[in-house]
């Protein structure tokens, strides 16, 4: 194999009933110059098993173990630590990736020299149903939307090597997928590509539902330090995360969130060095304008 140009990383704690599948999933690409990084996480289970039989079939397989349960942090910061490709990949044990997910992702990135962060659709199944869930692709609405929660599905990004040579690895958090990629977006664009990247599986086991306390008090705390960073103080958050998450405000905070969304998105576009009122930045303003007022009613 070439020097890989994605190095994918994939953590996989005792994930045996579906990490073949995983696994087959991304060695079927279209795209195929990539190295798999997996992070076993000390499982219990027959994990490591797993990865050693898939190893014999493709060299392009890498394993980590940890002699002790690391986290998702963690993991992945031992997998960016060896990290040769100049992209970077996440995937997850359980789930089904697309076969073009990576040509598709690498193609943008080409394409696309400002951003340094991509995700893309994803589609939550289970026996009983399958949805697709896309996400805001204008960088500037993506680091505004940022502000309450994730807009990222953590298994379907991929980010610039540079990005981590220049900030660092993920923080140890519930919620490491949101503070990881808040602190990106401060200071680096982001996209999301309006496609399908992988099926999502939903389980008892998916780790938001294991911690999902912790990992909401979490997202409160990062929430509270974005808005924070974007507006200069607290004041106001309560009235903006309530717009956000519900599109309602009480009349009286029209003008209010007017000026308060003003400087939010002036202090991205500072922050993107981004002068040119281009087409979509001028739609995202009327289009924020137009549900302030209509939230009213």
């Amino acid at each position: 194999m070439d020097q890989p140009l994605i190095s994918v990383l994939m953590p996989v704690y005792n994930g045996e009933q579906f990490l073949a599948e995983s696994v087959e999933s991304l060695l079927n690409q279209t795209y195929k110059n990539f190295e798999l990084i997996i992070i076993n996480d000390a499982s219990t289970d027959n994990s490591e098993g797993i990865v050693k039989t898939l190893q014999q079939k493709d060299s392009r397989i890498k394993l980590i173990n940890n002699k002790f349960e690391k986290g998702i942090s963690g993991g992945l910061n031992s997998g960016l630590e060896i990290a040769q490709g100049e992209y970077i990949a996440r995937a997850d044990s359980d789930d089904i990736n697309k076969s073009l997910r990576f040509e598709e992702q690498i193609e943008f990135l080409k394409s696309h020299p400002e951003v340094s962060i991509l995700g893309g659709g994803y589609a939550p199944f289970n026996s009983e149903r399958r949805l697709e869930i896309f996400h805001p692709s204008n960088s500037i609405e993506l680091a505004w939307k940022f502000i309450s929660n994730t807009y990222f599905c953590h298994p379907t990004v991929m980010f610039r090597k540079k990005v981590y040579d220049e900030i660092g690895g993920y923080i140890n958090a519930k919620a490491e997928d949101f503070t990881y990629f808040s602190k990106i977006l401060k200071k680096y664009k982001g996209s999301n590509l309006h496609k399908i990247l992988i099926d999502y599986r939903e389980h008892e086991t998916n780790y938001s539902n294991t911690f999902k306390e912790p990992v909401l008090e979490n997202v409160k705390k990062i929430s509270e330090e974005n808005f924070i960073y974007y507006n200069g103080s607290t004041n106001g958050y309560s009235q903006f995360i309530r717009f956000q998450t519900t599109k309602k405000l009480s009349p009286r905070d029209l003008f209010y969130l007017i000026s308060i969304n003003n400087r939010i998105i002036e202090k991205i576009r500072n922050d993107y060095k981004d002068s040119v009122l281009n087409l979509n930045y001028l739609f995202f303003r009327f289009n924020i304008l137009f549900k302030l007022v209509i939230g009213i009613f």
